[in-house]
């Protein structure tokens, strides 16, 4: 899919205000994003059967939970790692979330996503989607999953279009990137 087969992007004031808002709660975990992820979370759950879930940025934690809730039904392993412990700890060990606490391009978190034997969704929302992206999907496997948050603000598409180019990553889906404002840009590993 070419650049050009992408959805416009719509004015940042538009994207911010006038959608569903941000920075809201789920079960009393402040948000990062809008309920509507969790809509996106479950399409993408039910297309694609990852074998594990690794989410680079907990930051406050709700989307940790909802990709602990999936792991509990699929029965796969879910890893966040981030910097800084912001979330409720109890809550991620009670739905079986690892929480690493690192830097996410340690050569630990490297070999976590090296050393998965089967496609994964890689979900890079720390503090550098763009570097995120570029560093681990070359080393997912086949049919994996890498989304890039707070696309049109942290993340372009543009920062993605090389490993399209060469035929590492493909865009997934992009009629959901900015479905009810939830900036998620996702590709699937070739």
């Amino acid at each position: 899919m070419t650049l050009s087969a992408l959805p416009p992007p719509r004015d940042y004031k538009e994207q911010s205000c006038s959608a569903i808002p941000w920075h809201t709660t789920f079960i009393g975990q402040p948000m990062q994003h809008n309920f509507w992820m969790y809509a996106i979370v479950d399409r993408v759950m039910r297309e694609v059967p990852v074998s594990a879930i690794i989410e680079l940025g907990t930051g406050a934690g709700a989307l940790s939970s909802v990709f602990g809730l999936w792991g509990a039904v699929r029965s796969i392993p879910v890893t966040t790692v981030d910097s800084v412990m912001r979330h409720n700890p109890a809550i991620l060990q009670k739905l079986g979330v690892q929480f690493l606490q690192r830097d996410i391009f340690a050569p630990e978190t490297r070999s976590l996503i090296e050393g998965q034997t089967g496609p994964v969704w890689l979900f890079c929302d720390g503090g550098c989607k763009r570097k995120e992206l570029a560093e681990y999907a070359p080393l997912l496997k086949p049919g994996s999953i890498v989304s890039a948050h707070d696309l049109g603000v942290e993340f372009l598409h543009a920062h993605a279009a090389p490993l399209c180019e060469v035929g590492v990553i493909e865009p997934f889906h992009p009629e959901w990137w900015m479905e009810a404002n939830v900036q998620l840009a996702l590709y699937r590993r070739l």
